[in-house]
């Protein structure tokens, strides 16, 4: 179980980029609360380092642990906003301290992203729920997607709200790689 090793490491290096954040902000009760969720969720995943990837019980609870942790973070982008809006009321804006956040916050949810993947795959795999409708899917994946179409379609949506919202857009700069084997 790849995910063993894994998770731990990278819930380990975001509560490590929390623990940088400026301290006022650390102490408002919304980052406290995420804060709290990456250790609670860390040290249940500790609990299967040792323990064999072989035994069909383990897989169960790995997976059962795996499903809980990724309920409990259901929440985080939230969560963390409000914490930065806490923030924010109570100390004003500093603008150096503002890009620093903002750095952080680009940085946490990408990582939260692929923390999420990893979670939503291992759960389709391992949780006997797979969708009928996507017989051809491992898991969450789609071996047979077309990348490009998806990066398409998700910026002419962003470039309509753009539009909306800012009465402008960027262009759409995409470089493909083919990266079939011959």
């Amino acid at each position: 179980m790849f995910l063993r090793q894994e998770l731990p490491v990278r819930l380990a290096n975001i509560m490590k980029e929390i623990s940088l954040l400026p301290d006022n902000l650390l102490r408002t009760p919304s980052v406290q609360l995420v804060q709290s969720w990456y250790i609670q969720s860390l040290q249940e995943l500790l609990d299967f380092k040792d323990k064999s990837a072989e035994d069909a019980k383990t897989i169960y609870e790995f997976t059962d642990t795996v499903i809980r942790i990724r309920n409990r973070h259901n929440d985080v982008i939230p969560t963390m906003a409000q914490g930065v809006t806490e923030y924010k009321e109570s100390f004003g804006v500093d603008p150096v301290t503002s890009q620093n956040v903002q750095y952080f916050l680009d940085r946490f949810y990408m990582s939260r992203i692929s923390i999420r993947m990893l979670l939503n795959q291992h759960s389709l795999l391992f949780g006997g729920k797979g969708s009928p409708s996507h017989r051809k899917h491992i898991g969450s994946i789609n071996p047979n997607c077309d990348v490009v179409e998806v990066i398409k379609d998700g910026y002419e949506n962003a470039r309509r709200l753009c539009d909306l919202y800012y009465i402008n857009s960027p262009e759409l700069e995409l470089e493909e790689l083919n990266g079939k084997l011959a």
